[in-house]
């Protein structure tokens, strides 16, 4: 092993001391007001409310793809809990950019040289190759048929693709719609048509095991109430009504990480605090984390937090990096450019993080706006300040006009040469059609990277390296996959 590989081994060492300490405090900081394992009877003698092939706990992209392929495989009667309000969890707020190679739509772009095998170097590149690597490799090997899945139910991307931070191939594709919305709705659509059932307000309090240790069903507290003006949900809510759900063929975890759990996240990160902006919605705080540890579950990379390099400050929304793919530029308050765009979101926002004040102006102009439709909503916001000049905007934006000028100068020189000073090559546009913007962003935490330890076939492993019976994860709940 050469010494890089001995700087990562020693790393995931003293990754795993960490844990050993720090993250025995879950079941403090989560799931308070959920019961303690002693108010819960044995399977045996629980009076089962109701009773199901199988249950999935989330309504993201992860669980309703588990939902209507468990309908796929035989299941005859399928649920799909939610303790939020509304369905979709994340996926339906997001801009949902997925990154396929192969596409019909790359093909048509003009890319031929894509690959799994590319797709997945970049994906252990960018996960610094802490990514196991089974995982990895089943996540970019299967792109391209979990794509034409989705399609074929119905979901429609953008036919124009692009490049995302970390990737050394246009092969990002954005919905037809940009929102996540519009993908969710035709796949939560698909599994109601055949029979699914989905409940929102429900949340799972504990996951039920026989006396063999398999998984067999959960506690849930149906009617719950989840505060969105609150970050303390998980020790102070309890509102709802006790049921037991029977799940005769398996329980799938597909209810997302833990952005919204500042406790949580400040164990990793002590900057992280309760004031500490996230891009996620409320619902991520965690709970399903924690009922997987007390169910068991071995826990991996939870150290790894990833923020968003492009959120606007005070207000929260992200920005997404199909504007960067698109041809927009960061520049600081001395009106320069300082950091290739397109690298991974870590190393852009840590660039980020050391201008003045922590922050940057994502700035593009009319020819990048048009060809993205995300933008329609961002040019219309308080937040994003335009001009007819370079003048006009960077008067706006209070930065010199002749450094925000050479920048750009400096930027479409690059561009004719097929490579900058900062090694970015992907350079779509001249950036020098008025009306130009500018939108303030600073990183904000994003993803959790760290979770439940599952296998290619998404079965849960215990902290003996053993199968659970009956459980299995998805999603942004587990583990491993990104590094």
């Amino acid at each position: 092993m050469d010494g890089s590989g001995c700087m990562k081994e020693n790393s995931k060492m003293q990754k795993r001391e960490f844990l050993k300490g720090s993250l025995a405090a879950l079941g403090v900081f989560g799931c308070g007001a959920a019961a303690a394992r002693s108010e819960f009877p044995e399977a045996r003698d629980i009076k089962w409310d109701e009773t199901f092939d199988v249950v999935v706990v989330g309504s993201g992209i992860a669980a309703t793809c588990a939902a209507n392929e468990s309908i796929d495989l035989g299941a005859k009667r399928v649920i799909m809990v939610d303790k939020m309000p509304v369905f979709g969890g994340n996926s339906a707020i997001t801009g949902f950019w997925i990154n396929v190679p192969r596409t019909p739509e790359q093909l048509a772009h003009g890319v031929k040289d894509d690959s799994p095998e590319l797709f997945l170097k970049d994906t252990l590149k960018a996960g610094e190759y802490f990514n196991d690597p089974k995982l990895a490799h089943a996540l970019c090997f299967k792109a391209l048929e979990s794509f034409e899945y989705i399609r074929k139910l119905g979901c429609e991307f953008a036919p124009t693709p692009f490049i995302q931070g970390g990737h050394s191939k246009i092969r990002s594709l954005a919905p037809k719609v940009s929102a996540g919305i519009s993908v969710m709705l035709p796949l939560h659509r698909h599994f109601l048509k055949r029979g699914g059932i989905m409940r929102k307000n429900t949340i799972v309090d504990e996951i039920i095991k026989d006396e063999t240790g398999r998984c067999v069903g959960v506690a849930v507290r149906e009617n719950y109430v989840f505060d969105i003006n609150s970050r303390d949900n998980d020790l102070t809510n309890k509102t709802g009504v006790r049921k037991y759900y029977r799940a005769e063929k398996g329980i799938v975890f597909g209810a997302g990480g833990f952005v919204n759990d500042w406790r949580m996240c400040s164990l990793i990160d002590p900057k992280i605090t309760k004031e500490t902006e996230g891009t996620n919605h409320p619902g991520a705080t965690g709970d399903g984390l924690v009922l997987a540890e007390k169910a068991g579950a071995q826990l991996i990379d939870m150290t790894e937090i990833q923020t968003h390099p492009t959120v606007v400050p005070k207000v929260g929304e992200m920005i997404t990096e199909a504007v960067r793919g698109n041809g927009a530029i960061l520049i600081n308050k001395d009106g320069k450019r300082f950091f290739n765009e397109l690298n991974t979101r870590d190393a852009v926002s840590a660039a980020i993080l050391k201008q003045k004040d922590g922050v940057a102006y994502l700035f593009f102009d009319s020819d990048m706006q048009k060809s993205l439709k995300a933008t329609n909503n961002y040019i219309k916001q308080s937040y994003c300040v335009s001009g007819a000049t370079i003048e006009e905007v960077a008067g706006k934006m209070g930065v010199p006009a002749a450094e925000l000028q050479a920048s750009i100068d400096a930027w479409k020189k690059g561009k004719a040469a097929g490579k900058d000073a900062f090694g970015r090559a992907d350079m779509p546009r001249n950036l020098d059609q008025a009306p130009f913007y500018a939108i303030m962003v600073t990183p904000a935490v994003h993803h959790t990277m760290g979770g439940i330890k599952i296998d290619s076939k998404t079965q849960v492993y215990n902290t003996k390296g053993q199968i659970i019976p009956g459980y299995f994860a998805a999603g942004e709940i587990t583990g491993g996959v990104h590094g």
